[in-house]
């Protein structure tokens, strides 16, 4: 008895294929856009959304506080970016402060990666376990040995945290 032609193994793997890259590329239904109000931080900004101000953290990053200059540069770079522009906020969850931890995206690109990957940001190693959390820490290693931004004052950096 040979099984149905639906169950053949050549099929069934491309269409798990298809699938995948599906799932892979498309947007999540709950994901907007909403426009920046102000830049609270390197990973902490508000959004108007449906004439409601919401506070946006990024997802799996830290960034030094702002009363450090450290901080402070990291929060420029973050006002550079995106400050009064479009972004996509990808929702994941909501921290105990009741903010939205997303995942952002500005012109296609992860809002998120970018500051770790130009030295900007931390991955939060406790928190981060989405799928692009091992690329971050790759991204993080990199600008560390490359001593990309904060990295590039890796003493102040140490007396801060």
């Amino acid at each position: 008895m040979t099984p149905p032609k639906c169950f053949q193994p050549l099929k069934i793997t491309a269409l798990l294929a298809s699938l995948y890259v599906f799932l892979l590329f498309s947007t999540p239904a709950h994901a907007w856009n909403s426009k920046v109000l102000k830049v609270l931080s390197g990973d902490l900004f508000t959004v108007n959304r449906k004439n409601q101000t919401l506070t946006i953290k990024l997802y799996g990053i830290e960034c030094p506080q702002p009363k450090t200059a450290l901080g402070r540069m990291s929060q420029n770079v973050t006002k550079a970016k995106i400050e009064g522009k479009t972004v996509k906020i990808n929702p994941i969850t909501k921290d105990v402060q009741n903010r939205i931890v997303a995942q952002v995206t500005i012109n296609g690109q992860s809002l998120n990666a970018f500051l770790i990957r130009s030295g900007y940001g931390l991955v939060n190693r406790k928190l981060c376990t989405a799928s692009p959390c091992n690329e971050w820490i790759r991204f993080e290693r990199l600008a560390h040995k490359q001593q990309k931004g904060i990295w590039a004052e890796l003493d102040t950096f140490a007396k801060e945290r």
